[in-house]
């Protein structure tokens, strides 16, 4: 496979391409490490979610100079004047869409904590990965892009994933005493990932450029409409949406043992923050559907974790499910790759 990078053939570039296919990786397997990890600790949804976010959101700000671009600016010219910025288009566009996207992936982490305090890890992580379903669903109402014929063929094939997944038949245990609403839960949160996934596309798709003037001068604003809002903004965004949104909700903490905010220090710090930062770098080398094949690693082994600590054990059905979604995952990707080439 020629990857390009910097402009540059990847077989040049191997070593690069190599690291980024680990960061990937590495981003898969943190990630699936948070299904057991919030049923590990007593605190509730709402706290874990809160204090999760609070800590990822503080390092993405503060280590990543490229989260804090909430209005894009990546590449602007120093002279243009910060209180003038709101009259920019183009980065009055990156804010909104940082914001919306953020409120989409403050929705996904919310629900996704009390999915996962509800139904199994199983269940939360493969409806979860339901995404790219409603990806191809409201793609044509919110972006304007028609999905292929090929790609519309992968709708009834996730439909019947979620369908078996949703109706797995886990019974009420200690780590999952409610899977009929964690699974409703989510559901949802695969929606709101999805729509997370829309906003990143919509953020990340280039702006046309506007003509030159009647004298041919070129518009000053052409180079700036290019510049996209960074994905890793709008994650920093979510999680500072999710920390407001949980505070008034969070209190008290006084019967929290120093082992729960081990937890949620490795939550924000490790499984959100660090394995997000791995993702975008990684996203930044390789091919898209290469990443998203390569991050089926979290619904493989979430079960795993969930197993080994919990002594979860899914319906057979739920498995079944999983694996018509991971396979639909992949035969999308297929498709979607050998489009871009």
């Amino acid at each position: 496979m020629l990857v390009m990078v910097d402009g540059q053939p990847g077989e040049a570039r191997t070593p690069v391409v190599g690291v980024a296919a680990l960061q990937a990786v590495v981003a898969g397997i943190l990630f699936s490490t948070g299904g057991a990890a919030v049923k590990a600790t007593q605190l509730d949804a709402w706290q874990v979610a809160g204090m999760r976010s609070l800590i990822a959101a503080a390092v993405l700000l503060v280590a990543i100079p490229a989260a804090r671009r909430w209005a894009g600016g990546a590449g602007r010219s120093s002279s243009v004047r910060t209180a003038a910025w709101w009259r920019d288009p183009a980065r009055r566009r990156a804010l909104l869409l940082t914001v919306g996207t953020g409120c989409c992936y403050c929705l996904t982490l919310v629900l996704f904590v009390h999915a996962a305090k509800r139904t199994t890890a199983a269940e939360t992580i493969f409806l979860q990965s339901t995404a790219p379903l409603f990806v191809l669903l409201l793609a044509p109402i919110l972006l304007r892009e028609r999905p292929s014929g090929r790609q519309l063929l992968f709708v009834p094939l996730f439909g019947a994933g979620l369908v078996m997944a949703f109706f797995g038949g886990a019974d009420a245990a200690a780590s999952a005493p409610d899977p009929r609403t964690g699974n409703v839960l989510a559901t949802f949160c695969g929606l709101a990932y999805g729509l997370t996934l829309i906003g990143l596309r919509a953020a990340g798709r280039p702006r046309p450029v506007r003509p030159a003037g009647a004298l041919g001068e070129a518009s000053s604003r052409g180079a700036a409409d290019a510049v996209p809002a960074p994905g890793i903004a709008a994650a920093a965004c979510g999680n500072v949406i999710v920390c407001l949104a949980c505070l008034p909700v969070m209190a008290p903490l006084t019967a929290a043992a120093p082992g729960d905010f081990l937890v949620v220090a490795y939550l924000g710090l490790f499984q959100v923050a660090l394995a997000y930062v791995f993702v975008t770098r990684a996203a930044s080398v390789l091919q898209a559907p290469v990443v998203a094949l390569l991050l089926l690693l979290e619904p493989a082994l979430t079960p795993v974790w969930a197993m080994w600590f919990h002594g979860e054990q899914p319906h057979l059905l739920t498995w079944l499910g999983g694996a018509v979604i991971a396979a639909a995952t992949v035969l999308l990707a297929t498709v979607v790759r050998s489009a871009d080439e």
